[in-house]
């Protein structure tokens, strides 16, 4: 009880400072609007912005881990506020009168938070989050929308496929760890095991499960085959 009342009242003063800064991008105050965002990252996670947009994401994840166990849930009620910066920061690259330079920094604030963002949602529902707290499931999709035109950096397409596998679509898990493996040479890091233990996971499967999933049980025999040689 005492967990649930906390996450309400986190959640509440999150709604109020996200309509604040909405009211603040209407006025186009991007300035005020990205305070009120930061203000609230302090008070409630005693992190600001600007650490948890230039750290690496694994060891953001990190500083929510609270006796062992990260806490998801916390994680995605960061990762709102700062795909919030995003949009903010997607306004402030539109508007008139700004000069090339500060249009481009703006640019790049903003994809860089959508990237962020993405991974601590995929990564908070790959481990037990509340899908309905923030509508998580919906904003991944809006998201991957957004940046369907950008290579996802491979550890953010791990959490893509894991989530995807989560969701009975095989084929589309499938997809975002051959993009990982054509990327490998660039890779200091070795994914080919996760994909053969994709592969192994799926065979246990039933025929229907895999043909619902989109990938019928000959092509997971053929890819394991292939990944074996």
């Amino acid at each position: 009880m005492f967990r649930k009342d906390y996450l309400l009242r986190m959640m509440e003063e999150m709604t109020e400072a996200i309509g604040k800064a909405f009211t603040l991008r209407q006025q186009r105050k991007h300035t005020e609007a990205l305070t009120e965002l930061d203000e609230l990252l302090r008070r409630q996670f005693g992190m600001n912005s600007s650490l948890l947009n230039s750290l690496p994401v694994d060891d953001v994840i990190e500083m929510f881990r609270f006796r062992g166990v990260i806490e998801v849930d916390n994680l995605q009620q960061a990762a709102r506020l700062i795909e919030e910066e995003a949009h903010i920061f997607g306004e402030k690259a539109k508007v008139e009168g700004i000069d090339d330079q500060e249009r481009r920094d703006a640019e790049d604030e903003k994809w860089i938070r959508f990237m962020k963002v993405l991974h601590f949602y995929l990564y908070a529902l790959n481990h037990g989050a509340d899908k309905k707290l923030l509508d998580a499931p919906e904003r991944v999709e809006a998201i991957l929308e957004q940046t369907k035109e950008y290579a996802l950096p491979p550890k953010t397409e791990k959490q893509l496929a894991l989530y995807r596998e989560h969701q009975g679509k095989f084929d589309l898990a499938e997809n975002s760890w051959y993009r990982i493996l054509r990327s490998q040479e660039q890779l200091p890091q070795d994914y080919r095991g996760d994909v053969i233990a994709f592969y192994e996971r799926l065979i246990q499967l039933e025929d229907e499960q895999l043909a619902n999933g989109g990938l019928p049980r000959d092509e997971v025999e053929e890819g394991l085959a292939e990944l074996h040689k």
